[in-house]
């Protein structure tokens, strides 16, 4: 038990497993280009070098503005260092623009975001010098710390010194944009001259020519005229100022969140910092050094008066899943020991079968420890202590029944013999039962992708817990129970007999009641089949949906903008968007994300605002509002004050899973697959239209954002040919002098910074002016520009969604108030009786509706084969079909229990009662195992009468209700528990309380007469 305690000590500790596939994700920036150039040019070259990578699911892309983002989902099981490798490879052999170089997104998952942070000083430091110490103080520090896989920027202007040359000056001393550029770069360089010798010893030779600051390229010679030199200085002004925005944050924190201020704190351009955290690392561990880190970091490197400040951590979701955890299994011990108590009518027994706790525990955490199962909410939510003691109550009850009954020869032959021989009579018994409970975990181990991930941990840990309790019922607490009756046994003293009324009340009635059924064995078997036959049938009134909705402890919202807005302008909004939600006394901060950071991982427009909202705890107003009418309120309010923004609402870490494994955080993804984007975009419009009209769906909306302005520049190649001009000398224009062109760097120690050629903004920021812009021709004169090409306002694509090497547009929604399932098949028949497809496109059902498809057809598998194995292994325990097939007939008793229970609480069917369905058939066989069993054993030396059968039934009720009582009021708590992080456990916990329920009414009053129907008669004719 030391073992177990210090393994757990070492254990994994995270509030959810890690569901995320094996990804990787390929990020190539290509700045300045519009999307259908990047689509063209980067992604869709880098999507054909990876056509044959290895154990793919499936491929996705998202181009933007400047961006490509590909994703490769792989196969469960697959090495990602394998995956990463064997993308880097053929990476290489894609053949991309210069200047494009694709990277690999962090080694980190969806779930990896485990801590956000702001740096926040006096107003004596510019915003520019804040997001200088975030990239080369802050970051690099923190980076340092074990297990974290990168850390992602958002916000802050980043320095660059902005060369801004004015087009009548160039024209003034008869220069042109590409020799200022040329100059630049040939007067900023190092050079070296070997070695010097002198003395015999050797001198380095350095030429030292590179840019130190803003006035060394001022001074940077461009031509002379008479003898006269013309600087950089004379044609452009340099200054320090940031590039075009590429997202923009902003925050809110509420009072009572800050130690040292009297007021809300709210910033409209902050810098801030999203640690990930590399893959398969401990989140506890990782914090715990980033927090000390952070420490050391404020008070040795960081300027006086420059502070971190969290805004979340996920210490704060594992703590309370630990916390809603620890509760659960709290209350569940305590009431498993009342209730030994009270079946076992002596408070020392009970103490000796509640040691098989503890022992299971610390069993299941050596195992767990060397298998490398993380501890989480589900993993030890959902253990139930009453399924855990039961091997062992049967062990103990039988020992007390046996001392209590033993006739004076057995007890002259002592306690050991008489403890021996009768362990022996239940070993088998409690070795079959376990087993099978065991078994019937196994067939989860089978599910795939995210269900697997989610629910394999707790099938794990449940197996190793029984293990560990069979263990338990089959060594030591025999020995010790024959301790607590030593006395009695060797000094032959009259046995205790307690008297439990209650129990004895129940074993009477029920006496009388079976003595009855079992004289019309026939019509009570019928009437008994056929109501669970009827109330089997109430399952196919279930609606289905792939997961309850999670509660992480906070809302993740997002805003969709116009299509075409500014990053400048989509952020005027912030504030007011922040403010909205701030005043509601239930948050605790506000954080909006406009754009997207500057690694490109996240690929969303400018039109895209995320806001992520921390809420208090929920023991200071969950007793005044619930947090789904909180989240309601805020949506609507939002809507209401900015009309032209459609916002969805969700959680963090389950949003971005699901974005990163179906493409789509939404409940439901109906995606259209081809490639003729106009007329896949009417097609998306007609099946929003249908959606908006049906019962439940919530938040519909396109995907992909639609068509918008773009400056074309149509360039005239017989036009400019008849001047001499090439058409790179025309891109190289609208390249370096409207959109700025990096050009150098300069370096400051570790520090590097771009220099930027661009014309002074009067120049180049309307329509007219760009028109008016001149291009030297090959004789030096000056074309305008408009004589060169055809410049207008054109539409083109904002985003461009593909899915395995073919364009995709997406309709999403949520669904609210019914199930999904449902939804979707009549959304199915809507579609097909309303909207045509043609060949060579496609239509796919995605979202968290996929995973239920797919999870769907798991179970349609493993149910069965949960099925067959029970009945091998009975078979194996009693080498007769026809016991088999009676003990077997208890599943049909759990199956109603949990439909109904479901019906009851109004759950719909998900992949968490279906894994409850998988547990409670190898729990409720336990029940039949005893009673078969027993009433084997009882016929097998005296004739069977309904007497005996009546007399064994009875003396095995208190077994068979000490075991499903103790399992059922065991996982109560759980079924019960409101906390962060106990959604999933819910659903699973009502079905085996159901499903045990059941177990417990009609064994005991079927089995009987089932058994008499089908042996008592066929022995009458032997």
């Amino acid at each position: 038990m030391a073992i177990g305690y210090y393994c757990f000590t070492k254990l994994k500790i995270e509030a959810y497993p890690d569901i995320a596939d094996t990804n990787v994700i390929v990020v190539a920036p290509y700045q300045g280009r519009a999307a259908e150039e990047v689509e063209q040019q980067v992604t869709v070259p880098i999507e054909r070098a990876l056509q044959n990578m290895p154990n793919v699911l499936d491929r996705r892309s998202r181009t933007i503005f400047g961006l490509s983002v590909v994703q490769l989902t792989f196969k469960d099981g697959t090495d990602d260092y394998f995956a990463r490798q064997q993308v880097m490879e053929r990476l290489a052999t894609a053949e991309l623009p210069q200047g494009v170089s694709p990277e690999l997104a962090p080694l980190s998952t969806a779930v990896g975001e485990i801590f956000r942070y702001v740096v926040e000083a006096p107003p004596t430091f510019s915003p520019i010098e804040l997001r200088d110490l975030q990239d080369w103080v802050i970051k690099p520090y923190l980076l340092q710390t074990t297990g974290i896989a990168d850390i992602t920027t958002f916000g802050g202007p980043i320095k660059q010194l902005h060369l801004l040359t004015h087009p009548d000056k160039l024209r003034k001393y008869g220069l042109t944009l590409s020799e200022v550029e040329n100059a630049v770069v040939a007067n900023n360089q190092n050079t070296g001259g070997n070695i010097l010798e002198r003395g015999g010893q050797g001198f380095a030779i350095r030429g030292l020519g590179a840019i130190k600051n803003e006035k060394d390229i001022e001074k940077i010679v461009l031509k002379s005229i008479n003898g006269f030199p013309v600087f950089v200085r004379d044609v452009a002004s340099i200054e320090i100022a940031p590039p075009p925005p590429s997202g923009v944050l902003g925050y809110t924190v509420s009072v009572e969140n800050l130690a040292k201020s009297k007021h809300d704190i709210d910033i409209k351009n902050g810098v801030e910092g999203i640690i990930l955290l590399r893959r398969y690392e401990n989140p506890s561990e990782v914090l715990a050094e980033l927090k000390q880190r952070i420490t050391n970091l404020q008070e040795q490197e960081l300027p006086d008066g420059v502070k971190i400040r969290t805004l979340y951590d996920r210490s704060f979701l594992i703590d309370h899943s630990l916390h809603t955890v620890g509760k659960t299994l709290f209350e569940g011990i305590s009431i498993v020991i009342i209730i030994l108590i009270f079946f076992l009518g002596s408070i020392r027994s009970a103490l000796v079968v509640a040691l098989t706790i503890p022992f299971s525990l610390l069993f299941a955490f050596i195992i767990m420890r060397f298998t490398g199962i993380p501890a989480n909410l589900l993993s030890l939510g959902a253990i139930d202590f009453g399924i855990i003691v039961d091997g062992a109550v049967v062990m103990a009850e039988h020992l007390i029944r046996k001392y209590r009954t033993a006739t004076p020869q057995e007890k002259k032959n002592g306690i050991i013999h008489l403890t021996l021989l009768s362990a022996q009579e239940v070993g088998r018994e409690i070795f079959f039962s376990v087993t099978i409970i065991i078994l019937a975990y196994f067939p989860i181990l089978m599910m795939t992708r995210v269900e697997g991930k989610l629910f394999s941990p707790m099938a794990l840990t449940l197996a190793f817990a029984v293990v560990g309790s069979m263990l338990a019922a089959l060594t030591f607490i025999p020995v010790l129970i024959s301790f607590l009756y030593n006395k009695t046994i060797s000094n032959e003293l009259p046995f205790k007999e307690h008297k439990n009324r209650i129990l004895e009340c129940l074993q009477n009635r029920y006496e009388r009641i079976l003595s009855k059924l079992l004289v019309h064995y026939k019509k009570t078997i019928l009437i008994g089949f056929g109501t669970i036959c009827l109330l089997i049938s109430l399952g196919l009134k279930l609606g289905t949906e792939f997961l309850p909705e999670l509660d992480e402890g906070s809302i993740f919202l997002r805003g969709n903008f116009p299509a075409g807005i500014t990053i400048q302008e989509n952020a005027k909004y912030a504030p007011k968007i922040r403010s909205i939600i701030a005043k509601y006394p239930q948050v605790a901060y506000v954080i909006t994300q406009t754009g997207r950071n500057d690694d490109g991982t996240d690929p969303f427009p400018a039109n895209r605002n995320e806001i992520l909202v921390g809420l208090k705890d929920y023991h200071l107003w969950s007793d005044t509002i619930s947090k789904k009418k909180l989240v309601n309120q805020i949506r609507k309010e939002l809507e209401r004050e900015l009309p032209s923004v459609k916002f969805t609402s969700g959680q963090p870490i389950i949003d971005q899973v699901m974005e990163i494994v179906t493409g789509s955080a939404a409940d439901l993804a109906v995606s259209i697959v081809g490639d003729d984007l106009v007329m896949m975009r009417n097609k998306a419009d007609s099946i929003a239209t249908i959606i908006q009209s049906m019962q439940g769906s919530e938040g519909v909306n396109i995907e992909q954002e639609g068509t918008q302005e773009q400056l074309s520049i149509k360039i005239n190649r017989e036009g400019a040919a008849r001047y001499g001009i090439n058409v790179s000398d025309i891109q190289h224009m609208i390249e370096a002098a409207i959109g700025g062109k990096n050009i150098s760097v300069l370096y400051d120690g570790a520090k590097r910074y771009d220099i930027v050629i661009r014309y002074l903004p009067e120049f180049r920021n309307n329509i007219d002016e760009i028109k008016k812009m001149l291009v030297p021709s090959a004789n030096g004169s000056l074309i305008p520009m408009n004589q060169l090409a055809e410049i207008n306002f054109a539409q083109g694509q904002t985003n461009i969604y593909r899915y395995n090497n073919k364009r995709m547009i997406t309709v999403r929604t949520n669904i609210r108030g019914r199930d999904q399932g449902g939804f979707v098949k009549e959304l199915q028949k809507e579609i097909e009786s309303k909207i045509s497809i043609q060949k060579r496109y496609e239509l796919v059902y995605g979202g968290q509706y996929e995973n239920l498809e797919r999870a769907g057809k798991q179970l349609t598998f493993t149910i069965p084969l949960t099925l067959i194995m029970v009945i091998v292994f009975l078979f194996m325990l009693y080498k007769n079909f026809t016991h088999t097939i009676i003990t077997a007939s208890c599943v049909l008793f759990a199956l109603v229990g949990g439909i109904v229970a479901l019906l009851i609480r109004g759950y719909y069917f998900n992949v968490s009662a279906g894994v409850g369905f998988v547990s409670i058939f190898g729990i409720s066989v336990m029940a039949g195992v005893l009673l078969v069993s027993a009433l084997n054993r009882a016929t097998k030396y005296q004739p069977m009468t309904f007497q005996t059968i009546n007399r064994t039934a009875k003396a095995q009720l208190s077994a068979i209700l000490s075991i499903l009582v103790l399992a059922i009021l065991g996982l109560v708590p759980a079924a019960l528990s409101t906390g962060i992080g106990s959604d999933v456990q819910r659903p699973l916990a009502t079905v085996i309380i159901g499903g045990l329920t059941s177990t417990l009414l009609f064994t005991p009053i079927l089995i009987p007469p089932l058994y008499w129907w089908v042996l008592g008669k066929k022995r009458e004719r032997h």
